[in-house]
């Protein structure tokens, strides 16, 4: 279903479609990559080859017009954390470890975020309602949007007649560490199986809308 409904996105942009491409997660064994075929061909598309999801993402930054080189890629999405360490021989990529969490990503900011805003607001998150459970959450990921480009930001209170307040990067980069540290042991493991050092690798690819967060990339930068 979800492959039929892109498969009718792709249509309504480009009026028909042809072969298609999927990329899969690297970890994916035969069965799911068999599986993936299938769905694809039921969707009604022409299936021509599966594609790992970090070597789909070197392709897009143009690595395979290099001669050869290792790197990582690291992608850290809403709901779960990749790692893969790559080599590119004379435009060939091979996957030569993947690790990762799969319950680990943006939500989980905007979750501890949401917990923060609760605290700001004087309000005991664990009696609150769905709705506002819901509100607060949005609330989050909008000023964790905000403190992609600053420094810090106000808060209206999401609740009738409470404080506005302010939150700060600082404060988000603290409530995040925890999280970080964790993609942090996820890397070393990878790079660990692939038997390279972090100072071996020729670059790092970040993917997924959460390497947009500053403490992410400066994070990534010291690992690496």
């Amino acid at each position: 279903e979800i492959l039929k409904s892109l498969k009718r996105i792709a249509e309504d942009e480009l009026r028909s479609v042809g072969g298609a491409v999927i990329t899969v997660p690297a970890y994916f064994d035969d069965a799911q990559r068999q599986a993936t075929k299938d769905a694809g061909r039921i969707a009604g598309l022409d299936v021509l080859r599966l594609l790992n999801e970090p070597t789909a993402a070197a392709l897009a930054y143009g690595l395979d017009k290099k001669v050869n080189g290792k790197f990582a890629v690291y992608d850290l999405g809403g709901g779960t954390f990749d790692i893969t360490i790559l080599v590119l021989d004379d435009g060939v990529f091979q996957v030569k470890s993947t690790g990762g969490d799969s319950a680990l990503g943006g939500d989980d900011m905007d979750r501890a975020l949401a917990e923060k805003i609760f605290a700001h607001a004087k309000r005991d998150a664990t009696t609150a309602s769905p709705g506002d459970i819901r509100i607060v959450l949005d609330l989050a990921r909008k000023v964790k949007h905000g403190l992609t480009e600053a420094q810090e930001v106000e808060v209206e209170s999401p609740f009738a007649g409470g404080p506005s307040f302010v939150i700060t990067r600082a404060e988000l980069d603290a409530l995040i560490q925890p999280l970080l540290d964790r993609t942090g042991n996820a890397v070393r493991r990878a790079l660990k199986d692939a038997g390279y050092k972090a100072t071996e690798l020729d670059g790092v690819i970040l993917v997924g809308g959460s390497t947009r967060v500053p403490a992410v990339r400066s994070y990534v930068a010291k690992v690496f």
